[in-house]
């Protein structure tokens, strides 16, 4: 069974949370049933406020399912003895989405009409015709707190009324003959924010300043006598798009909801040194960043006359290329919070696993520095390198652990952003990238031919391409047009940010990279000249030498191992008391008649768990989605029923999430004990 929605699904690249369990998948389909035969009947009994009203409340929920491939056919009908069991349920379920097949297809009927009309001004007279243009315009898959309007030519402050009346908290309003009073007026009672500007030309960035959570979607309404011309409307999207691309790589790199995986490092990250100890420690000593970029090829031998006479840091995707060239890095990165072992990619036409192509087959022994984030898997922190660092390159958590934790400001999409970020704030100038194309070769490639193709997470017995975005054309290295994704362009103008960041520290920055896309802000020119002009002088032994300072004192190590050990103390004590609310809260649940003090005995224990969660931000990470969720299917559903059924599913989250908790709290302070 695939997922009913007329949405088409947004590019991997969008968001990152993906799938959800049994119970809420089946509670979401036939809360979705229930409303569209709601829809349908206010249709029938031509209630077109009613009509809007119910599939309003069905947008929220679709917008989840359909960014997060919440689909039934991963629950429904498994061969399980679980499964053969709820026959009756799965039976029940499938009626309930047939029928919404049907309403689906009543409702889209309905809603199309009106899309046949000139849309202008004069439609804001009529409450009743604009909602029916807003039911055409905004799709079912769409989500009123973080989905985006864009209001153009608009003269009519009535249509702020009606968009906010619906519940839109993020407009983009583009030109028109409205004044910001108006809008702050009309506006922030409702607690909505907006964005004005005199034209489109700015969409971009401004969309890519939006923070928290990005849009998924963007709908523009042009609501002008006169419209914009079809060239300029069409320029505006694909503005608009780019833009909600580099916010979403932005919010999935700093905003990672698998943040909470620190709580499995912390005694890692207690005992292993910091690469903030080495900040300024480089000081003028040349840096090189070596990407897996399909031009990597043109110079790899190059970085044989480089070692020695500047830092080179690799990003672990291109160390595979590297060692087969007999070139050893002075340091490997890899910050991404990946499971490596659930990653793909294609090596001499074969699949296999990213841990197994970029760790086990690599000989890690000869590599004396590696840095890893400080929330990575970890079994990167046991792999058999020389020295392990650890950095923080994402959410900023340095306050919700009692240790000094630097949070890295120079947030990208790729961990080469990491890597250029290390060496700008070890002290190293001037700095190159080397083998970051950030777009395709002549054969459409995305990486070097000695470089692992990266094809995704495996689903089944079948690979899920990775999907950068459409397509771009933009000016290459050498001035020539060249291919580039929306991503790798979002990467790119990340570079640029940090370069204009970074004028006045007068590090000079190079790319070196003799192909691929042009970066502003970057003086373009062969890696030959780089290291002619630039990498005179040996090093001799300064970066082992510098590596090998003393840390913090001994004294200061064990204080702050003591602070670590006595904040998982804390966290499990937390654990243990959200579990006793749990199984309290549960009792009341599982009760076939609930009365009016039942209710209220539910509420009182949920609310005291949230209150104690409230004490562990880490909750906060883990539980985004879920909490996502259970807002949409709130509002979705007012039954007491549906209400105490979204709640069921939320709390049985957070009971996992907190013996995960529990569980990975136990492990380190276990790993403690051996120390102190």
């Amino acid at each position: 069974m695939s997922i009913v929605t007329e949405a088409k699904l947004p590019p991997p690249h969008v968001i990152r949370l993906q799938g959800l369990d049994a119970s809420r998948s089946k509670r979401i389909y036939k809360t979705l049933s229930n409303l569209s035969s709601e829809a349908v009947t206010s249709l029938k009994n031509k209630d077109m406020k009613g009509f809007s009203l119910f599939t309003d409340k069905m947008r929220p929920l679709f917008s989840y399912i359909t960014t997060n491939s919440v689909k039934l056919s991963d629950h429904v009908n498994e061969e399980t003895a679980e499964s053969k069991a709820n026959n009756s349920r799965d039976d029940d379920l499938l009626r309930s989405t047939k029928n919404l097949r049907q309403n689906l297809r009543i409702i889209e009927d309905a809603i199309k009409p009106i899309g046949a009309l000139p849309f202008t001004p004069a439609i804001f007279a009529s409450e009743e015709v604009t909602n029916a243009y807003l039911d055409f315009l905004l799709p079912l898959s769409w989500d009123f707190n973080y989905d985006a309007l864009i209001l153009v030519n608009l003269t009519d402050a009535r249509m702020l009324d009606y968009v906010t009346g619906r519940g839109q908290k993020r407009l983009f309003i583009i030109g028109g003959s409205l004044t910001k009073e108006i809008f702050d007026e009309r506006l922030d009672k409702r607690d909505v924010t907006y964005w004005f500007y005199p034209d489109g030309s700015e969409i971009k960035e401004l969309i890519r300043s939006i923070t928290g959570r990005p849009p998924a979607k963007i709908v523009t309404i042009d609501c002008g006598h006169e419209k914009i011309d079809v060239e300029t409307a069409k320029k505006m999207e694909e503005e608009a798009s780019l833009g909600r691309t580099a916010c979403w790589q932005r919010f999935n790199t700093v905003n990672r909801s698998d943040t909470s995986g620190i709580l499995d490092n912390l005694y890692s990250l207690a005992t292993l040194r910091q690469t903030s100890e080495f900040h300024g420690k480089f000081s003028g000593i040349p840096g090189v960043v070596v990407c897996p970029g399909p031009s990597l090829e043109k110079n790899i031998d190059l970085l044989r006359e480089i070692k020695g006479r500047a830092l080179i840091i690799c990003v672990l995707h291109a160390l595979t290329y590297l060692q087969e060239k007999n070139i050893i890095p002075d340091i490997v990165i890899q910050v991404d919070p990946k499971d490596l072992k659930k990653d793909y990619v294609e090596k001499n036409g074969q699949p296999s696993d990213v841990w197994e192509e970029w760790i086990v087959k690599n000989d890690l022994s000869k590599i004396k520095y590696f840095i890893t984030s400080a929330y990575a898997q970890p079994a990167i922190f046991e792999i058999p390198v020389q020295n392990i660092f650890w950095m923080n390159a994402g959410l900023p958590i340095g306050k919700y652990i009692p240790i000094n934790i630097t949070d890295y400001t120079r947030v990208g999409g790729s961990v080469a952003h990491s890597a250029f970020d290390i060496l700008v704030e070890f002290g190293c100038g001037p700095i190159a990238l080397v083998g970051q194309d950030l777009a395709y070769s002549k054969e459409g490639n995305a990486y070097s031919v000695g470089s692992p193709r990266v094809l995704g997470r495996k689903k089944g017995d079948a690979f899920m391409q990775n999907n950068y975005g459409n397509d771009v054309e933009v000016k290459g290295h050498n001035g020539d047009p060249v291919i580039t994704s929306e991503v790798f362009l979002a990467f790119a103008n990340l570079f640029t940010i940090f370069a204009e960041r970074l004028q006045q520290s007068k590090i000079k920055l190079f790319n070196c990279t003799e192909g691929g896309m042009y970066i502003d802000g970057f003086t373009h020119c062969r890696l030959e000249e780089f290291i002619n002009e630039e990498c005179k002088e040996p090093l001799e032994n300064k970066i082992d030498e510098i590596f090998s300072t003393q840390g913090i004192g001994e004294q200061e190590s064990k204080d702050r191992q003591n602070k670590i050990n006595k904040f998982i103390g804390q966290c499990i004590i937390l654990t243990d008391e959200i579990r006793s609310l749990l199984i309290k809260t549960k009792a009341v649940l599982e009760k076939k008649l609930k009365t009016d003090d039942d209710i209220h005995k539910f509420n009182k224990f949920q609310n005291k768990i949230i209150r104690s969660m409230g004490k562990n931000y880490f909750y906060s990470l883990a539980l985004q989605k879920n909490i996502h969720i259970l807002d949409a299917g709130l509002k979705a559903d007012s039954s007491i029923e549906g209400q105490l059924g979204f709640h069921k599913d939320f709390l049985d989250r957070v009971e996992v999430i907190n013996d995960h908790f529990n569980n990975s709290l136990s492990r380190q302070k276990i790993l403690f004990k051996k120390i102190i």
